[in-house]
């Protein structure tokens, strides 16, 4: 279980990523500043891909985009062997862009606009179809000569015990379609003869600690791959049982040991596929959150601090909310540290931004050493849905992001100025 990114430590005291010091950092890069460690990318990938390799080698694994996407960061994955899910058409042609190979790609969402559907015809991307709406666009877009080939969202109908805003398995769920829907969907789309159906696409949540409801996707989806066999001749070629895959963000957090989960999962899937003699198709999982998420830090310079008397006390730093949301949005917890070591007694803060909102609070309650302004401070765990996330509230410029190992710093995205925030402005 990674808790911290792999190269973290301190060296006399003072924090260190990928061998270089964190001081040093701030000092080039200013601060609020995202960091990633790359060898945790390359570890956390290989967590993936070793086993899938050992156990079920027809398999791929996509990188959800939306956890962190930047033209570096999508070639980064290619080179390491990964596939890509994007959710959007700014994703889509980000991975266009950095050379993502077409072939690679496969394009999610519920309500896929025209642009983005004929983006994805134009570059020939796998589209997994999310309702009826969408196929009949596609349909009625696709006039060239490439075949596309799609996939079926399906609500498995799981309720995967998480926060409910990232909870995409259940009946109710904005996503897919319903199971009973699954025969009549499929013939409408062997009638159109430019679409290819490949199989099928199903996401059960995010930050999720149980392998129970995995396992239960196997028993779901089955049955529906067997129904299909037998009403409609038909092998699914391609099943994506989705991400979601939890980390360690604080204490209470107790991430799978994925190795172990995909060797149970494949062969669980393997022995029921076995049993209703059914083909295996090629497996695929879509880990975002669980390959970068960990590998990422956030540096903040203090500003101020201001105690009330038999409260709190508050510890401002120059970020917050708009650099991560996900304290304010899910009520996230997060881990925290000195970026030095001072041997200071301890003292708890209540960590808050420089954002105008009450609820603009990183971190309650948080054990630091005693800290002084002008000092930084670092939380972990920062590198899914905080850069992904960011925006410009109360004018601020988003941060920059780099990313670090023995063998250098690469920039992966430069620190927004004052210009950036008005070069779309016009004036009356």
């Amino acid at each position: 279980m990674i808790t911290k990114p792999i190269s973290f430590e301190y060296i006399e005291d003072k924090a260190h990523l990928g061998g270089h010091s964190l001081l040093d950092l701030v000092e080039t890069y200013k601060t609020p500043l995202y960091v990633l460690d790359k060898d945790t990318i390359c570890h956390n990938s290989k967590q993936f891909l070793d086993p899938l390799k050992a156990h079920y080698p027809n398999s791929k694994v996509l990188y959800a985009g939306k956890a962190n996407l930047t033209l570096g960061i999508a070639q980064l994955i290619t080179e390491l062997g990964l596939h890509l899910d994007v959710s959007s058409g700014g994703e889509l042609y980000t991975a266009i862009k950095a050379g993502v190979p077409p072939s690679n790609i496969y394009f999610h969402g519920n309500n896929k606009t025209h642009e983005e559907l004929n983006l994805a015809i134009q570059h020939g991307v796998t589209c997994i179809i999310d309702n009826k709406q969408e196929l009949e666009n596609l349909c009625h877009l696709h006039k060239g000569k490439n075949r596309i080939e799609v996939l079926i969202r399906l609500k498995p109908e799981i309720d995967a015990h998480t926060h409910k805003y990232i909870r995409t398995g259940q009946l109710d769920s904005k996503f897919g379609i319903e199971k009973k829907d699954c025969i009549p969907f499929i013939k409408e789309i062997l009638k159109h003869p430019k679409l290819t159906f490949k199989g099928l696409h199903s996401h059960i949540g995010s930050q999720i600690f149980d392998d129970k409801p995995f396992l239960e996707l196997i028993n779901i989806m089955i049955p529906i791959m067997k129904e299909i066999k037998e009403t409609l001749n038909i092998d699914i070629q391609e099943l994506n049982c989705g991400g979601g895959m939890g980390i360690f963000y604080s204490d209470n957090d107790h991430p799978l040991d994925i190795q172990s989960f995909i060797e149970s999962f494949c062969d669980s899937f393997k022995k029921e596929c076995h049993q209703h003699q059914l083909a295996l198709p090629t497996l695929l999982f879509e880990p975002g959150r669980s390959l970068i998420g960990p590998a990422g830090i956030t540096l903040y310079k203090i500003g101020a601090i201001k105690p009330i008397e038999q409260i709190k006390t508050y510890l401002f730093v120059d970020g917050g909310m708009a650099d991560n949301p996900r304290p304010i949005t899910y009520g996230a917890n997060y881990s925290f540290d000195t970026v030095i070591k001072n041997e200071r007694p301890l003292h708890h803060y209540s960590i808050a931004g420089k954002f105008c909102e009450s609820g603009d609070i990183l971190g309650e309650n948080i054990a630091l050493e005693a800290c002084e302004v002008g000092e930084y401070i670092l939380v972990f765990g920062t590198g899914a849905y905080n850069y992904s996330m960011a925006s410009n509230y109360n004018r601020n410029c988003r941060p920059a992001m780099i990313m670090v190992d023995q063998s250098g710093i690469t920039e992966l995205v430069r620190r927004e100025s004052y210009d950036d925030l008005i070069r779309l402005d016009q004036m009356l």
